[in-house]
């Protein structure tokens, strides 16, 4: 049975982990993305110096985008400067307190 936690949270944006399988899980407008502890780290550090200028994009709507792959050939991630700028300030939240509860529950 999964024991939950919940690192960083809003309303567009739920990131939770689970003690018991190792797992992080990332909630954002309906897309789950499941990474081991190890695999969050790692795209942690892929991503945190991104620039959202550097790779800027235009939907078909006009508006400005940022496209990050995934190991998925035909699936990426899509996000708004504000989106983009939420989702990083949220993974920085989440790794806080997963350290946090790594302190306190191990």
């Amino acid at each position: 049975m999964c024991n939950t936690s919940i690192l960083a949270q809003n309303q567009n944006i739920t990131i939770s982990q689970c003690k018991n399988c190792k797992v992080l899980n990332i909630w954002r407008a309906g897309v789950l993305m499941n990474f081991s502890f190890e695999q969050f780290d790692a795209f942690h550090l892929a991503t945190k110096k991104l620039n959202f200028e550097d790779f800027v994009e235009r939907h078909p709507n006009g508006e400005e985008v940022v496209i990050l792959s995934t190991p998925f050939a035909d699936i990426s991630l899509v996000f708004t400067r504000d989106e983009w700028q939420e989702f990083f300030v949220k993974i920085d939240e989440a790794l806080y307190m997963k350290r946090v509860y790594e302190l306190v529950h191990f």
